[in-house]
């Protein structure tokens, strides 16, 4: 014996070959289908709650540092939208700074990284020992179609922030602000073409969208481009070489002062673009109103706009004819109704003469900046930001300041779903080759005052009155659309 009476045995040596390595609950052998759901849900709970995996399969530490800053993320974001509550015009403020736009892609980038990297080690950490080779082929599927989602998520994100900082620095990029007029700003839309044979640009759509600067509601002023006599305002350069207005003849249009601004450009001698600067006066003179900012459209651009956005839904009057006068091919024409046009359709729709005029043009040109307005939905804009962004880069130019994005934009969002009043100078309310402009100043103020009185609508119910037969229309002519040129509730009359 090797011990005395009495004394306790000494235990037996304890083998250590079985024992498992290994001990973290996450690395013990399974049976396949425990192992299979396991790892299935190691991968969700890194969706659901990041850094949750890492903690569940023994990485403690790490998990639960990546789970408390998910934690304050979501805190924060609950504070901020339960408790401090932003208004809409400062949230869009944000997304059109361009220091926060760069902070957020930064942020972004580092929160992209750093998701894929816990996605990648969830996958890690699910592959179990018995996981049999068809089960970890699920879950190798599963993990990379989750990580691709993931990415897929970002990447939109990213391409949208990308999107706004590229429009407000390249488009946007004016610094003088103007304050509202009477509590309106007006802002002056030309659309512009510059082609073959002809001289110079051509604003050949010029309209006055006039704002309230408090409530978004609209009127919309629209001047033809063949407008003559248009008077310039008092301090005008140009109101020197034409005291009596533009008034040399048949070829003095009010499309024409841009080339006939450029050609005065000793009457500028600071502008960039005598030419926008004379428009700019002529329709003031014309209006009697005071721009705070342009937006030039070039309808090249605008083409690339509609495309970008998936196309536009407008109501097609009568067919439009898709060829200009020296066009060869001239038997390809929009078909009549309400259609869903692209980019060189939208194009045709806003320009086609042929078989129409001026006026009917502008008319349909108004639609289709409603139907715009109505359609480019946020849902919109974001699938589309990037390019949204490489049109507008081609299709804009402005004198409108990226820091005055936000309230405009609120505006815009105010003005959704509201009716826009709209007065058109044109036969036969106006003589456009020797207009009364005093009597147009006083129609477009009782406009924006809201006293404009609208044709009235017989009433079904009244037996008394006569019905009356339209004109025909001679084949090929296209019917007058006086409701879209003249009308307090534009959207309707499209």
């Amino acid at each position: 014996m090797t011990g005395t009476l009495g004394d306790d045995p000494e235990p037996p040596e304890r083998s250590t070959a079985l024992e498992p390595q290994d001990v973290r609950p996450g690395r013990r052998r399974m049976s396949p289908d425990r192992a299979l759901r396991r790892a299935l849900s190691l991968m969700a709970a890194t969706i659901i709650w990041p850094g949750s995996a890492q903690f569940l399969a023994g990485a403690r530490r790490l998990g639960q540092v990546v789970m408390g800053l998910w934690a304050l993320a979501v805190l924060g974001f609950l504070v901020a939208v339960l408790v401090i509550r932003p208004e809409r015009e400062t949230l869009i403020g944000w997304v059109t700074d361009p220091a926060t736009l760069d902070i957020a892609r930064f942020g972004l980038a580092i929160v992209t990284i750093g998701w894929l990297g816990l996605f990648m080690d969830a996958w890690r950490l699910a592959v179990l020992p018995g996981l049999d080779l068809r089960r970890m082929a699920v879950v190798s599927v599963v993990n990379m179609v989750v990580i691709a989602l993931a990415s897929g998520i970002v990447t939109v994100g990213w391409n949208t922030v990308s999107a706004s900082r590229q429009v407000v620095t390249q488009v946007f990029d004016a610094t003088e602000t103007t304050p509202p007029l009477q509590g309106r700003y007006n802002i002056l839309l030309l659309g512009a073409d510059s082609g073959d044979g002809r001289e110079g640009l051509r604003p050949d759509s010029l309209n006055v969208v006039s704002i309230d600067a408090a409530t978004g509601d609209s009127v919309m002023i629209s001047l033809p481009r063949n407008l003559q006599n248009v008077p310039f305002p008092e301090g005008s350069p140009m109101r020197e070489a034409y005291p009596y207005g533009f008034n040399c003849g048949e070829e003095c249009l009010l499309n024409a002062v841009h080339t006939a601004g450029e050609d005065r450009s000793d009457l500028y001698p600071d502008s960039a673009d005598p030419g926008l600067d004379a428009t700019i006066d002529a329709v003031e003179g014309a209006t009697g109103l005071t721009m705070n900012y342009y937006v030039l459209i070039n309808m090249e651009g605008f083409a690339s706009l509609v495309d970008a956005v998936g196309g536009i839904t407008v109501n097609v009057p009568t067919p439009i004819a898709m060829f200009g006068e020296t066009d060869r091919k001239r038997d390809e024409y929009l078909a009549a109704g309400r259609q869903k046009l692209d980019g060189n359709e939208a194009l045709w729709f806003a320009r086609s003469r042929i078989q129409s005029d001026d006026f009917d043009r502008m008319a349909r040109q108004k639609c289709l900046m409603v139907s715009m307005l109505d359609q480019l939905s946020p849902q919109t804009v974001l699938l589309n930001a990037g390019k949204i962004a490489d049109s507008s880069a081609q299709m804009l130019a402005t004198n409108l300041p990226g820091s005055e994005l936000a309230a405009f934009a609120d505006l815009a969002l105010k003005a959704r779903g509201t009716q826009i009043a709209t007065l058109s100078v044109v036969p036969p309310e106006y003589n456009t080759a020797n207009p009364d402009f005093a009597q147009i100043h006083a129609d477009i103020q009782a406009l924006i005052d809201g006293t404009v009185e609208t044709p009235a609508t017989p009433d079904p119910a009244d037996e008394t009155a006569e019905p009356t037969e339209p004109d025909p229309t001679e084949a090929g002519e296209t019917e007058p659309t006086p409701d879209a040129n003249i009308t307090d509730d534009l959207a309707a009359a499209c």
